[in-house]
């Protein structure tokens, strides 16, 4: 599989990416199964979602902190099937040709 730099994505971004049953999937995983290091177990309350990642594999990695005692935590979810894919290399595009179009760079 060709491998493609890793994104930072945002919500919308993660939205148009994945469908209704994917989504369920993963505010079950965000609000129920993530661990905590610091908790060590699950993250019982859920976790702030802090980034979004649309890895060089085409799956999703979430940084965030535990709702109870704030510790950074992550998830990768593995979303890369065939139609996944095909989204993600179109926003893949998407983000290239407006980085690509814009005159003045963030850099403020």
């Amino acid at each position: 599989m060709k491998q493609h730099p890793e994104i930072q994505i945002n919500r919308f971004q993660l939205g148009v990416l994945i469908d209704g049953l994917e989504k369920e999937f993963m505010n079950c995983i965000m609000n129920s199964n993530i661990y905590c290091s610091h908790c060590k177990g699950v993250a019982i309350k859920g976790v702030f979602v802090d980034e979004i990642y649309l890895t060089n594999r085409n799956n999703v990695r979430i940084y965030g902190r535990c709702k109870v005692c704030n510790t950074k935590v992550a998830r990768l979810f593995e979303f890369s099937s065939g139609e996944f894919n095909k989204k993600a290399n179109r926003l893949r595009m998407s983000v290239k040709l407006i980085e690509l179009s814009d005159p003045f760079p963030s850099e403020i």
